[in-house]
């Protein structure tokens, strides 16, 4: 049976949601999926309490630990892929498949397609988003989660933070710009 774990950005994010949350009710009562919480938070203003419940997501036994997390947020959706992130960088977890929502807003499409690219953009994620953008993305992602094949999740390899003084970061640009002018 699938668990399916829900983070959203906004309580305001719900109306977007209904189709979806009403699939999944369907499919809890009939016994075909666990629902075990759905979490508002944001990513900016409750960092910690985030981090702390993926944390607890991920340290759960096998047979308790969600198979999938829906995260979805508007605007400047953070959310998705520092959760992904954390999980893949921090907690080192191949097991939890993230869907990404971006939420529309209609009044702004900047702020959608900043969404959008919150979560298309970043680099190294292994979010799971095909165009699950408002209301009918929302829903897709919900019906996908649920009745998708799961991907694997590859842990990405480690890169350092390199630290310099100014100066050496000052040759070390002049060496760069050098090899890419060549």
């Amino acid at each position: 049976m699938r668990k399916i774990g829900i983070i959203v950005g906004s309580e305001s994010d719900f109306p977007q949601c209904y189709l979806g949350f009403q699939y999944l009710w369907e499919n809890v009562l009939d016994h075909n999926l666990v629902v075990p919480f759905v979490h508002v938070t944001s990513i900016h203003r409750n960092t910690d309490k985030q981090l702390q419940d993926l944390e607890k997501f991920s340290k759960q036994p096998a047979e308790e630990k969600v198979d999938a997390l829906i995260i979805g947020a508007g605007w400047a959706n953070h959310l998705t892929c520092t959760s992904d992130a954390f999980l893949r960088n921090i907690l080192h977890d191949d097991q939890i498949v993230v869907y990404g929502v971006a939420f529309m807003d209609p009044a702004n499409q900047k702020h959608t397609q900043a969404a959008i690219l919150s979560i298309t953009e970043v680099p190294g994620h292994q979010v799971v988003f095909r165009d699950y953008v408002g209301s009918d993305g929302f829903y897709r992602a919900c019906y996908d989660a649920s009745n998708d094949e799961l991907p694997k999740i590859k842990l990405p390899l480690p890169k350092p933070p390199l630290e310099f003084t100014l100066r050496e970061a000052y040759t070390r640009s002049i060496d760069l710009l050098a090899k890419k002018t060549k």
